[in-house]
């Protein structure tokens, strides 16, 4: 059941980033650089964030 909840869980966290991510993309070509980057930040944290605390610090 806890494998599960983890695939479950990186599923949803993955689509949350690529969505975010396609929103850093369209920011990107409206000129708004530094929002942009900013998106991308903000993308790689809702993904790496709970990765690192399910499977390094619960390991």
């Amino acid at each position: 059941m806890f494998m599960f909840m983890n695939i479950v869980m990186f599923i949803v966290l993955a689509c949350t980033s690529l969505y975010t991510i396609s929103y850093g993309v369209w920011t990107w070509k409206k000129k708004n650089k530094l929002g942009a980057v900013m998106i991308f930040v903000v993308a790689m944290t809702v993904l790496m964030l709970p990765v690192y605390t399910l499977y390094i610090r619960l390991g």
